[in-house]
């Protein structure tokens, strides 16, 4: 086969991919579906400070604040982190997750109607960031975007 027929054969194989679904990304962990009792009780029987962060996929905000969040889950090792991902499809969630928290220490789950965050009182936007102590107390709720010295006064605020 002539390099210009395997270099066609190659580009259409990538296409035909593509259109198949395959999602954009690196390939990532799918999140495990939960409850809201489900992740409550995760929560309390971890007696750790928890992180809670609401994200999707098609969120572009949820792009922004992924790196600082993925930096976060390693570097504060006595605080447990839980990436929930609403309203999203499992393949688009695992693209995120291997594009933006690949190497993060993450507890991954799924919502995908999108409820828990509603009954927890953050309403259906995202992203949305729950700060819970270690008694698993609700003690902030953030909208929107989180900033670095955000989440730096949060996570003491939690760590007391």
């Amino acid at each position: 086969m002539n390099s210009r027929l395997f270099i066609l054969v190659s580009v259409l194989t990538v296409l035909a991919a593509g259109c198949a679904g395959t999602p954009a990304g690196l390939p990532g962990e799918t999140p495990t579906p939960i409850t809201s009792a489900e992740l409550t009780a995760l929560i309390s029987q971890s007696g750790r400070p928890t992180v809670v962060n609401v994200w999707a996929s098609w969120c572009l905000p949820c792009r922004s604040e992924a790196p600082l969040l993925a930096t976060a889950s390693t570097s504060a090792t006595d605080v447990d982190f839980i990436a929930l991902n609403v309203r999203d499809t499992p393949g688009a969630a695992a693209a995120f997750i291997g594009e933006y928290y690949r190497a993060a220490e993450l507890i991954h789950v799924s919502d995908r109607p999108g409820r828990i965050p509603i009954e927890a009182g953050g309403g259906r936007g995202v992203p949305i960031t729950f700060f819970y102590d270690a008694d698993a107390r609700l003690v902030r709720t953030h909208f929107g975007i989180i900033d670095e010295p955000t989440l730096a006064l949060y996570l003491d605020e939690i760590q007391r």
